[in-house]
């Protein structure tokens, strides 16, 4: 028996009667439930289908998987079984191409290998599609971050950052390149994400994270990335997104080490003032111009921020809420650091907090002065 004779396309299936095929849907119940053709029926084994879906002498039972490959054998396997089987040419790929609305065909064979994950699926990629993400520092998480966010697909990415491209911040901000030396990090990175995803939206916010433009711009948005260098600016993120209910994704990374952690507004969740409380003093904590960081940290740390924001878009598997992903890079050790519920003695989401706006406690962010640098 040739390949010609078991495989069958889209365009042949649509001249035999609707009422005589019989869809057989190869790729296990968790893919199936996130997109299948219609009235298709999960295949788990060969016993099933002996149990489930009896051989009919008048029916055409099409096969298919996700392109089309392992699915073959297994047509075969029932025709010796006495099915009238095909295999489906293209797999369930081919039928997505024909028949799913709101993509356009480059979008989805863009976005192929993310669709075809149970855990994404078609559902999963609208939602990136339509999300919008605000990243605060196009530095050395914030490119990563951005990168991999504009490449998943998501639909509207801000770029907040007033300063310039450095020959320094080339190490390991790796959106930018020598060209872009002295230009600004917002409008640059906006550059590079639309060649690399023209059918994104990109804004660029050439400005620093202030008390006075923090609530307006955040609103905007539907997911935070804290990608910055100061520990003023991630407590009046942190405040700033608490206070208007929004989530975010804070992280921070020095030397060979790095942290990740998550809020989401659900009345329970940790967020960075219930741990760390208070901004420590300046001479307190080395950042990174003075104790050096190495470049991959940032692109691993800052890809664990996007990892983080697809997920809270499509539902994929568990965020980083009431717990800290902290990465050592010498040994490649790594741990999670879990906490109780929010702390209730928290100033900006405890029982009695007093922080009530961020321009209301403008003071305390401006400790260092006023630029607030991203790393």
């Amino acid at each position: 028996m040739n390949t010609k004779e078991i495989e069958v396309t889209l365009e042949q299936i649509t001249d035999w009667k609707k009422e005589n095929v019989v869809y057989i849907d190869t790729r296990g119940a968790i893919a199936y439930q996130h997109g299948h053709i219609e009235n298709a029926q999960v295949f788990e084994n060969m016993d099933v289908v002996k149990e489930q879906i009896p051989l009919q002498e008048n029916k055409k039972y099409v096969v298919y998987c996700t392109y089309g490959e392992t699915s073959y054998e297994i047509a075969q396997e029932l025709r010796e079984m006495g099915y009238d089987a095909y295999n489906l040419k293209g797999g369930y790929r081919s039928w997505l191409l024909k028949h799913t609305s709101g993509y356009s065909r480059e979008e989805l064979l863009r976005y192929d290998r993310q669709i075809i994950l149970p855990q994404i699926g078609m559902d999963g990629q609208l939602k990136l599609k339509n999300a919008k993400v605000l990243i605060i520092g196009a530095g050395g998480l914030g490119a990563p971050a951005a990168l991999y966010l504009a490449g998943a697909g998501v639909g509207t990415i801000g770029l907040m950052d007033a300063d310039a491209v450095s020959m320094s911040n080339l190490q390991r901000q790796i959106i930018f390149s020598e060209s872009m030396v002295d230009q600004n990090k917002a409008e640059s990175a906006k550059q590079v994400l639309e060649h690399l995803n023209s059918g994104i939206q990109v804004k660029a916010y050439k400005e620093f994270i202030t008390p006075q433009n923090a609530e307006e711009i955040i609103s905007e948005y539907d997911f935070v990335i804290d990608a910055v260098d100061n520990f003023e600016a991630k407590f009046l993120i942190n405040d700033a997104c608490v206070l208007a209910g929004k989530p975010f994704c804070h992280a921070g990374i020095l030397r060979f080490q790095g942290q990740v952690m998550t809020y989401v507004p659900d009345g329970k969740c940790t967020c960075y003032r219930c741990i760390f409380e208070e901004i420590p003093e300046p001479s307190s904590v080395q950042n990174c111009s003075q104790a050096g960081v190495i470049g991959a940290m940032a692109g691993i740390i800052g890809s664990v921020q996007a990892l983080e924001a697809v997920k809270y878009f499509t539902g994929a598997g568990e965020l980083l809420t009431n717990k800290m992903y902290v990465f050592d890079g010498l040994t490649m050790e790594n741990r999670i650091v879990r906490f109780p519920n929010r702390n209730e003695r928290c100033r900006v989401c405890g029982k009695d907090a007093d922080i009530k706006s961020v321009k209301g406690n403008a003071a305390e962010y401006r400790r260092k002065g006023c630029e607030i640098q991203s790393m």
